[in-house]
């Protein structure tokens, strides 16, 4: 029938198809505006599940940067920009080094090693270039922001999640300004602005900087359910939220609080690790395990026949997961440190050595002969933490302060006293543990 047509009205058919086809692609392709909701059906959809990039970043429109991206070329662009961010780190210019930080994230939003790279280096690269400890508090939270701002760009990918667990937890409760970072973490330095209270785009619930990230781990967890990270083995990664309550009891213990909001935090903490962490099933090959199945003979049943292997290789692989992660060391660290006689072990020491500083040479001696004694008492009942560092240099220390009063006093120690055989099996961490007590004491 075409053939039948002019050539003329044969224009005009392909005319009117043209634009039939062109509504369809108009409807569905219209590219989307900065506005919400602009643009076509594919837009949109890419604007709900936040895969789309409608913008051009904040970009100087004369640049080589910007011609760039017109070009196509976003990630030569990128990496021109990151080439900048570490021109102007070294020159110090922070306020610009950050306004390309925000360019590089418009250009690639979705790029997770942008992201990781980005809030790395304000969380740790930068906020060591500056003396006031305030100061690299406040590059520590830009960092911490930044990740946050990545996880809620990203909100499937596990990875940006942990990154803001992991400096809110370990940059901010390790760092060698922990003590200060974490009042910070409460109470913002910045007074004025903060009411005396935290920064709430951090802090909003006015946690322990532990807690809090203990809640971003466990969001990192639901994410890597349905989307794979490539971060860590799957049970380190999993065992973090764990983890958290396990450093935030340990974080107290550090400021010298030893009370039952202490010895709570360690029954939540065992309770974390063993009744949480501890019956996640994690697959090997083609079968399920979880770290607690030794202890179910139904359970170890269960999974021999799942896997059509025998017990001892079902053991061996369960030991290696076991092993990946400390599970049995922290299992028993933590029953052992939810024990009253643990927590007043600890208490005694620590005051032990509070009254030495004072001068009480007396009382510090009385305290601290309890506390050696409750000491010999955990270790009995928990010999796994005979060979745990910091707990035998806890104990060896509490040992120095102890000789030290007879000592100052001209007296000889006794032949026999708690620990005795700790000491005595433990002679060869003595000397640098000495030359420590004797920098922070006297040697004589």
């Amino acid at each position: 029938m075409i053939e039948q047509l002019t050539a003329q009205q044969r224009k005009l058919a392909y005319l009117i198809g043209m634009v039939v086809l062109m509504l369809p692609i108009i409807v569905l392709g219209m590219p989307a505006t900065d506005e919400e909701g602009s643009g076509g059906k594919l837009a949109r959809l890419r604007q709900e599940h936040d895969l789309g990039e409608s913008t051009l970043g904040k970009v100087d429109p004369t640049s080589a940067t910007m011609n760039l991206v017109l070009l196509g070329m976003r990630g030569v662009a990128v990496n021109l920009l990151r080439m900048q961010l570490d021109t102007q780190r070294d020159q110090k210019q922070w306020a610009q080094m950050r306004a390309t930080t925000e360019s590089v994230i418009l250009l690639q939003p979705h790029y997770i090693q942008v992201w990781r790279y980005l809030g790395w280096n304000l969380a740790y690269n930068v906020s060591a270039e500056w003396d006031a400890v305030e100061d690299r508090y406040f590059w520590v939270k830009e960092g911490a922001k930044f990740f946050m701002q990545g996880a809620e760009r990203n909100r499937l990918d596990p990875e940006v999640y942990w990154d803001t667990g992991n400096t809110l937890g370990k940059k901010i409760g390790r760092s060698d300004e922990w003590k200060q970072f974490r009042r910070f973490f409460k109470e913002d330095p910045d007074k004025d602005r903060y009411d005396g209270g935290p920064d709430s785009e951090i802090n909003p619930d006015r946690k322990d900087n532990y807690l809090a990230a203990k809640d971003w781990f466990k969001k990192a967890n639901d994410a890597e359910e349905k989307h794979e990270q490539h971060i860590m083995m799957d049970a380190l990664f999993r065992s973090y939220p764990a983890r958290s309550q396990l450093d935030y009891a340990d974080a107290l213990q550090r400021e010298g609080q030893f009370d039952e909001t202490t010895r709570k935090a360690w029954e939540d903490a065992y309770r974390d690790w063993v009744e949480d962490f501890g019956y996640m099933r994690f697959k090997t090959t083609d079968y399920p395990i979880f770290m607690e199945a030794p202890a179910s003979e139904s359970a170890m049943e269960q999974i021999i026949a799942a896997s059509g292997k025998d017990r001892a290789s079902i053991e061996r692989e369960i030991d290696f997961y076991q092993n990946v992660c400390n599970y049995r060391f922290w299992r028993t660290k933590a029953h052992a440190e939810k024990q009253l006689n643990t927590t007043r072990m600890h208490s005694d020491l620590f005051e032990g050595e509070d009254l030495f500083k004072k001068g009480d040479i007396d009382a510090a001696q009385e305290v601290l002969e309890t506390g050696l004694q409750r000491f010999k008492t955990m270790l009995e009942t928990y010999v796994e933490l005979g060979s745990d560092d910091i707990t035998l240099e806890e104990g060896l220390w509490g040992i120095m302060l102890w000789q030290k009063i007879y000592q100052l006093k001209n007296q000889v120690q006794p032949e026999e006293f708690p620990l005795k055989g700790l000491w005595e099996k433990e002679l060869n961490r003595v000397p640098n543990l000495q030359h420590d007590f004797n920098r922070k004491y006297g040697s004589s």
